[in-house]
């Protein structure tokens, strides 16, 4: 498979072959989904039942249990087989990564990670049990990576928030049940990172998308206009995703992985 030995663990071995024995039919599947500009629907739908929407999510909750680097390998081969599927299966998977094991090794209060311990468990159980699929549209035009000069906002609200704002390139934009997007709330300069139900009232896609060789990954444009957004679909601390930023840098790698097997 071409990677460094002392990487590749027996347990990270098992998971790329469970993506492997997966990507004959996805590569069947790649050029009609180009061509069509067809979201592939029934490749997430093998994703799940193979058990890979919960890739990076503990065994004890059901999960696989990878890592990042576990996720780096499964999506280097994922790329091999299916640039689209690779692409927006990213965006699902660092999220689980995001709210585990980047979390995991932040500088949280007791009572920050017993909030986390509690909405990433409900995050996980979704996926598991439900095959809720997640995407996160973060880009607005500013600087990949920035970690200040967001315009979304979230405006508290009875039980939650209500978010205003866009966000662009936003993959699986008509197939995700959830978006997960960055935000500030007026007054207060932590960054938020929650999820947008994808049926909330005043949650729209917007344009169109066309690009050679992407056609499939559905990266419209998310628009939110005082989308309503439960309390508890707030996945992180406030001002834990800027420290994740700035101590886990190479998290806005993970694109990278599936350009890899594309090689």
């Amino acid at each position: 498979m071409g990677v460094v030995t002392d990487i590749l663990t027996p347990e990270r071995a098992a998971l790329v072959e469970r993506m492997a024995a997966l990507g004959a039919r996805f590569a069947e599947r790649a050029e009609a989904h180009d061509r069509d500009a067809t979201f592939p629907t029934d490749n997430w739908a093998d994703l799940r039942d193979a058990g890979l929407l919960g890739l990076c999510i503990p065994a004890a909750d059901g999960g696989l249990g990878g890592d990042f680097v576990a996720y780096a390998l499964v999506s280097e081969e994922l790329g091999r087989h299916c640039a689209t599927t690779a692409l927006t299966f990213n965006m699902h998977t660092a999220t689980t990564i995001l709210v585990g094991q980047i979390a995991d090794d932040l500088d949280l209060t007791a009572a920050e990670r017993s909030l986390l311990a509690e909405r990433r468990a409900e995050l996980r159980r979704g996926i598991v049990a439900d095959g809720t699929i997640h995407s996160q549209p973060f880009s607005e035009g500013a600087a990949a990576g920035a970690t200040a000069g967001y315009s979304t906002r979230a405006v508290p609200a009875d039980g939650g928030y209500r978010v205003t704002g866009r966000k662009i390139f936003a993959s699986l934009s008509g197939a995700a049940d959830i978006h997960n997007v960055v935000c500030l709330v007026p007054g207060d300069e932590r960054i938020r990172f929650m999820g947008v139900p994808a049926d909330a009232i005043g949650a729209t896609i917007e344009g169109d998308w066309d690009p050679l060789g992407m056609r499939g990954t559905d990266s419209r444009t998310l628009v939110l206009d005082g989308a309503a957004v439960p309390e508890d679909n707030e996945w992180l601390p406030p001002g834990a995703f800027d420290q994740a930023a700035t101590r886990w840098p190479y998290f806005y790698m993970t694109l990278s992985f599936a350009y890899l097997g594309l090689m």
